[in-house]
């Protein structure tokens, strides 16, 4: 039994509440739209922040009749910039936030460990693909289900491999 927000659920229940995102396996368009993202919120931060000075300049509007003749006065305390100093750095908080939101599960894959010919291998839960392990593999045992952290790529035949930097989390035997 597992307790997920202070209720006790079965192992079972507990692997369907989590979603899917969280086995860290992705596919290419999965990857590419999330790098489209990240982009697009860095830039979009980068235009507010450069060009939030430019609007509060701007006194805005037309000529109602009664004024000053269109002869510009400053007021006495002169501007602040305070408000646009703390819009910039939101903005910029949102981004940084946004980025680790869409990149926090970047490399890393749960699955099940098994030996083979080649090496050491793991099959991932969510899609089933296999991938070569290499680096940190001394701890790893087959039949063992794990959370893996590191990076991956593909070998000069194309074939996934993981290059494992980390077991995050020993997660029991796999099961049959």
């Amino acid at each position: 039994m597992k307790k997920i927000m202070g209720v006790a659920v079965s192992e079972k229940e507990a692997d369907n509440f989590l979603p899917d995102s969280f086995s860290g396996s992705q596919t290419k368009e999965e990857t590419m739209i999330k790098t489209i993202l990240v982009r697009l919120t860095l830039a979009t931060c980068l235009c507010m922040f450069a060009f939030a000075p430019a609007f509060a300049q701007y006194g805005g509007g037309g000529s109602s009749g009664s004024g000053s003749g269109g002869v510009y006065t400053a007021p006495k305390g002169g501007y602040g910039s305070g408000a646009a100093i703390g819009a910039g750095v939101a903005a910029a908080a949102a981004g940084v936030g946004i980025a680790y939101f869409v990149l926090h599960n970047h490399g890393s894959l749960v699955g099940c460990v098994e030996q083979s010919t080649e090496g050491i291998k793991l099959i991932t839960e969510k899609d089933k693909n296999t991938y070569a392990l290499e680096g940190e593999t001394a701890g790893l045992k087959p039949d063992e289900r794990v959370h893996l952290k590191g990076k991956k790529s593909k070998d000069s035949s194309g074939s996934p491999t993981f290059e494992v930097q980390k077991v995050a989390k020993d997660l029991g035997p796999c099961k049959t």
